[in-house]
């Protein structure tokens, strides 16, 4: 099988933070994954732990995952990051638990994976 490019969402990475999963070790354990990050994403959890003192802690630990995990960045082209995972969403897999941005990227004909239960990775629309 193929190397399956995954960007991760801000959502997402809260939520493993959050709920102590451990997703990068659970979607490598189901699909060869190589992980990306969004510019707009990163600057996104930026804004909320400036908000935040609870988030500023959360977004340090995204950080140090990101870097531990070796998770390349890559350029945002739009202000809206929703519409441009959406784009992205035919070439990279997203990775999000937003339910309404899923919904958009599976009529658009992109793949996503998700947190199911607050503990385990769904990785089931990629065999469809």
């Amino acid at each position: 099988m193929r190397e399956i490019k995954v960007i991760l969402d801000t959502n997402f990475l809260l939520t493993m933070v959050r709920h102590r999963i451990h997703g990068f070790e659970e979607i490598r354990a189901k699909i060869p994954a190589k992980f990306y990050v969004l510019s707009r994403i990163m600057w996104e959890l930026e804004q909320k732990s400036k908000e935040n003192k609870k988030l500023n802690k959360e977004v340090r630990l995204v950080k140090q995952i990101l870097e531990k995990n070796e998770v390349k960045g890559l350029e945002s082209t739009k202000n809206n990051v929703d519409t441009e995972l959406v784009e992205l969403s035919k070439e990279y897999v997203i990775a999000t638990n937003d339910k309404e941005l899923r919904e958009r990227i599976k009529r658009f004909g992109g793949k996503s994976i998700y947190i199911r239960s607050l503990s385990f990775i769904e990785t089931e629309d990629l065999f469809d």
